[in-house]
């Protein structure tokens, strides 16, 4: 094992949304093992469900809920995102999970899982890396190796949650203190109104989406700002927005929507859906502080 990594801890992977490519899951296991020092356990490619779900409802559910059974597990690390999630929370076993006290990982569609978990109580929930999509993809190593950096500094308490490498511009100063929500803006959105989404006054919000268009984005931080969400939380970081078309405006809607926070907000910062990608503490406390010449968010 390599000097100053974690001692050998075990890890089980899990699918709530889309099927699996079980070649990229192998090489990402492979990959993670060697650069972390800890184990994963044998994980099952259960046959894709109807519209290449990992399974139908029914099964992606008791497939996760099994896991929580487990004594002596270090964690649970997402295979990968896609859709499904929020079809199934329903049928999570929250309770078992807070019992478990094992970290949940993973980011995109898994942001459902890790939003609803913390309404129920959980803690050491990561917005992290996903083994097919961040550990079996095929990307430079030096990104990688930064992802997986990030992630074992979660998991040692690292103070600092933004390094350099991760960018960041300031949009608006000021100081916040609250617990940090990371989600993917689609999730957050389709979650509006169900019984799964809990107040989030105070709470440093931080959001990213993929491939979803400017007009779109802008009708998703409006519904937000209409339910009062946006007036509520006490800062915001803005990601990357990967892939949107019509890019060219999502400076001005970041700046429009940024205006309604009473707090201070940043705006490209390298979490969720890029290369290399944050790790961040899903619900703990941080603070972020941000002046017009710099910025720190720290936990």
């Amino acid at each position: 094992m390599v000097a100053g990594m974690m001692k050998t801890k075990k890890i089980r992977l899990f699918a709530i949304s889309n099927a699996v490519n079980p070649e990229m899951v192998s090489r990402g296991v492979a990959r993670f093992e060697q650069m972390t020092g800890m184990e994963v356990l044998p994980w099952d490619s259960t046959p894709a469900g109807p519209r290449h779900f990992a399974g139908g409802d029914q099964t992606r559910a008791a497939n996760f809920n099994a896991l929580l059974q487990e004594t002596e597990l270090e964690g649970l690390i997402a295979i990968r995102g896609g859709y499904g999630a929020t079809r199934i929370l329903e049928k999570l076993d929250f309770e078992a999970l807070r019992k478990n006290g094992c970290f949940v990982c993973g980011y995109s569609d898994v942001t459902a899982l890790l939003l609803a978990a913390w309404q129920h109580g959980c803690t050491r929930l990561i917005h992290g890396p996903m083994m097919q999509s961040s550990w079996g993809a095929e990307l430079p190593e030096t990104a990688i190796r930064l992802e997986t950096d990030s992630f074992l500094q979660v998991l040692n308490h690292h103070e600092n949650l933004l390094p350099s490498w991760a960018g960041g511009e300031v949009l608006q100063p000021g100081e916040a203190f609250g617990p940090l929500i990371v989600m993917n803006l689609t999730l957050l959105d389709a979650m509006l109104g169900t019984p799964f989404l809990p107040s989030l006054a105070g709470a440093v919000l931080a959001l990213e989406d993929v491939s979803e268009p400017a007009h779109d984005i802008d009708r998703k931080l409006n519904h937000l700002r209409q339910t009062g969400i946006l007036s509520e939380i006490s800062g915001l970081l803005f990601g990357k927005f990967t892939s949107a078309e019509d890019s060219e405006f999502l400076p001005e809607i970041r700046r429009e929507y940024a205006a309604l926070v009473r707090g201070p907000v940043l705006e490209e910062i390298a979490f969720g859906h890029c290369h290399p990608g944050l790790s961040l503490p899903f619900g703990d406390a941080v603070q972020l502080n941000v002046a017009s010449d710099g910025f720190q968010l720290t936990w």
